[in-house]
């Protein structure tokens, strides 16, 4: 069986770098390089000569239509001008097995016989259906085409997520779309013994998201204070601790509440305090209706951390509609929040809940991922 020696990998931004893109492609190639496999590490995000070009340009007509999502990344220079990036990789790395693209966005169908590959998380028509619930517009509409084509052609065609899978599957021709499992983007191993101390003695509630995540955030800090005035006594010690949102973005922020911002792994001191908050939260919050951080979520589970989520499809998807290291919120309201918290930290059986948020998650190692997309590619690879 013919066994992979050498891949390509694609990435919108410098994959050696921790913080291109929620860790994933980072991991993905320190990963496969861990395996004894040599890897070229291929960077195609925006030139920053054309994309000004195109603000000046095409982005002032684009800039009137409403609402619109479409910019340089999404435009047809973009894709071009990547296209003969992705040729020139191609001639300087020709003993590759394949070219493996960290988005569904670009591939190398048309310019090699070798086995094109893509993994990402969702497809920008997935986006427009599920999450801005909305039509694309012209311009929108045109990159989708794009797209499209690129997952249409790939040889192999990898998701992170089941419902994106399923929805993939029954949109797209190709026979060669595949769920693997999720991963997790960690770079410490939490110790059982000394972490589970850290819980049970707790005050700390977690909260991690970008400020697009910020009226979950809000919501979070109104039943925060709901939680202080209603049960003084038992939570007079409680702090909520906001990762990824900085304070100026909050009119008021009460005692005990603390933001950091964007916390950068790729800095010792940013890694240090992210995982300190990590190992020492008694709960992981974010109520976002359609989506709650979902790395974010597993990365504190693995650490023993229970959750508390909205049932957005994905979770649900991934860890069924009965959670047993949790409670899920279909009312975001502060008051229904609020008395969750106060259930699950109260939980007589807090100590499970911890462990089984490690065990449902404890799978998605970068390593068993890697495992089973080697054998895919080499899979396909002995069938060509």
């Amino acid at each position: 069986m013919r066994k992979i020696k050498e891949l390509t990998v694609f990435s919108n931004g410098d994959s050696s770098k921790i913080n291109t893109w929620s860790n994933v492609p980072y991991f993905f190639t320190k990963t496969l390089i861990s395996k004894g496999i040599h890897v070229n590490r291929i960077d195609i995000s925006p030139n920053k000569y054309l994309r000004r070009i195109f603000k000046l340009t095409v982005y002032q007509i684009v800039k009137k239509i409403k609402n619109t999502n479409y910019d340089y990344f999404r435009s047809s220079i973009h894709f071009y001008n990547v296209r003969f990036r992705i040729k020139k990789a191609i001639k300087k790395h020709p003993n590759s097995d394949a070219y493996i693209f960290l988005t569904y966005s670009f591939s190398s169908i048309g310019l090699t016989e070798k086995l094109s590959i893509q993994f990402c998380d969702w497809t920008y028509d997935y986006f427009f259906k599920y999450f801005l619930s909305r039509n694309p517009d012209f311009f929108e509409k045109q990159c989708i085409i794009r797209e499209n084509s690129q997952i249409e052609g790939s040889d192999l065609v990898f998701t992170l997520f089941p419902g994106v899978s399923e929805y993939m599957k029954k949109n797209y021709k190709n026979r060669n779309i595949h769920y693997l499992g999720n991963v997790i983007n960690s770079l410490l191993i939490p110790q059982e013994t000394s972490i589970l101390k850290h819980k049970e003695n707790s005050n700390s509630i977690l909260f991690v998201g970008g400020n697009k995540y910020i009226e979950g955030a809000r919501t979070l800090i109104n039943a925060f204070v709901i939680l202080k005035q209603n049960f003084p006594q038992q939570f007079r010690q409680l702090s909520l601790h906001i990762i990824g949102i900085d304070g100026s973005e909050f009119s008021v922020l009460p005692d005990n509440v603390h933001c950091y911002g964007y916390l950068d792994k790729g800095k010792e001191k940013d890694k240090e305090l992210y995982y300190n908050l990590l190992k020492e939260a008694k709960l992981f919050v974010n109520t976002n209706p359609k989506w709650g951080a979902f790395s974010a979520s597993i990365e504190a589970m693995f650490f023993y951390t229970p959750v508390l989520v909205t049932p957005y499809k994905e979770f649900v998807k991934t860890f069924s509609e009965s959670i047993d290291f949790g409670l899920l919120c279909n009312d975001s309201s502060p008051d229904s929040i609020a008395e969750k918290i106060n259930n699950i930290i109260s939980d007589p059986s807090y100590v499970s809940l911890c462990y089984n948020a490690h065990n449902s998650v404890k799978k998605y190692t970068w390593d068993n991922f890697a495992d089973k997309l080697i054998l895919k590619i080499e899979e396909k690879l002995n069938n060509n």
